[in-house]
């Protein structure tokens, strides 16, 4: 990669004499004006003013003397202050536009169409970004090697993530996946499609319309309930388990069926569990603490688990359930003590 890597800090107000001052003291360590300018190439008279800016912008720190002296702030506390300030610019834009917003939602069911690979992979990227609960994914290894970098900052913000690779990764490569991450693999050609918090979800088309590079990318509940379903029957279901889920028990969940998984499977491994649960009972909003008993599981009708609480056993179904007591919108799961 070499000096490529560093070219996108331009996107963060760097001109490129100072992303080379950067990169020299990233890798070389801190240096005077003198010795930096030797290494990274940049016109003397304007030493002074390049690093003035970089410290102005947070990217260095100065030790006054004799000689001045640079360093380079760390990387991540650089980037974290850059994403801090993007999550809360966010915020206020979303509830500026909320309390603004001039036009009538949509009602009607609307696909989208997301053009070009890598549109359709900055897309996939934002959405894991952006992910509160839940993350489920079948990957093609260019995407996954795209998105992965987000996966252990996910993972350590207590989202669970279900990833499914295909026969395009390298076997060596699935046990380098990030810890944490509820791994599986099926021997076939990448079907890629990306489900967040039962919110969004993205399936890409790959020389599948015109020839070209699209996803479809939708947010509609009962069009949701049918991909999720598809994506559990056609993927999750056949692909075989190459990571299960962990000895840390803590899993946020909004899907159903990744819920009854993930019961089944400690459960069956003689392990307690217990689950904080938001969802709908008879219209009305419900929030129960208690221990999982069991899930029930008839392929292509119902998928449910139930929980006990105060003495009553509820029956917990998906956000489309028919015959459950409690729809689920969402549930944390952990260890019963």
């Amino acid at each position: 990669m070499g000096e490529d890597i560093f070219s996108s800090l331009s996107r963060f107000g760097l001109s490129n004499y100072e992303i080379k001052l950067y990169r020299v003291l990233l890798l070389y360590g801190p240096n005077t004006p003198t010795g930096a300018v030797k290494i990274a190439g940049v016109p003397q008279p304007r030493i002074y003013d390049l690093f003035n800016a970089l410290q102005e912008k947070g990217f260095v720190d100065v030790v006054t003397g004799k000689k001045h002296l640079y360093r380079a702030v760390p990387v991540d506390t650089v980037m974290r202050k850059e994403m801090l300030w993007m999550d809360n610019y966010m915020q206020e834009l979303d509830t500026y536009i909320e309390k603004h917003v001039e036009t009538v939602p949509l009602k009607d069911p609307y696909i989208w169409f997301v053009k070009g690979n890598k549109n359709v992979q900055d897309r996939i990227k934002s959405m894991v970004y952006s992910a509160r609960n839940e993350i489920i994914m079948a990957l093609s290894h260019e995407s996954y090697k795209y998105i992965s970098t987000i996966l252990p900052r996910q993972i350590k913000n207590g989202i669970t993530v279900g990833l499914v690779l295909f026969n395009d990764t390298p076997k060596k490569e699935l046990l380098n996946v990030t810890e944490g991450v509820i791994l599986k693999y099926i021997d076939g050609k990448p079907l890629e499609m990306v489900l967040v918090d039962r919110t969004w979800v993205l399936s890409n088309l790959k020389g599948g319309l015109d020839n070209g590079d699209y996803a479809i990318y939708l947010e509609e509940d009962q069009l949701l309930h049918a991909l999720s379903y598809y994506f559990y029957y056609e993927i999750w279901a056949p692909s075989e388990y190459i990571k299960s889920p962990g000895d840390f028990i803590y899993y946020r969940l909004t899907n159903i069926w990744l819920a009854c998984d993930i019961i089944d499977y400690y459960l069956k491994n003689n392990i307690n569990l217990k689950g904080e649960l938001n969802g709908f009972c008879k219209k009305n909003d419900i929030t129960i603490k208690g221990n999982i008993i069991k899930t029930e599981r008839i392929n292509g009708k119902r998928q449910t688990f139930y929980i006990s609480s105060e003495g009553k056993t509820y029956s917990v179904g998906g956000k489309s359930a028919l015959y459950e007591d409690i729809k689920l919108i969402n549930i944390t799961i952990t260890r019963a003590v």
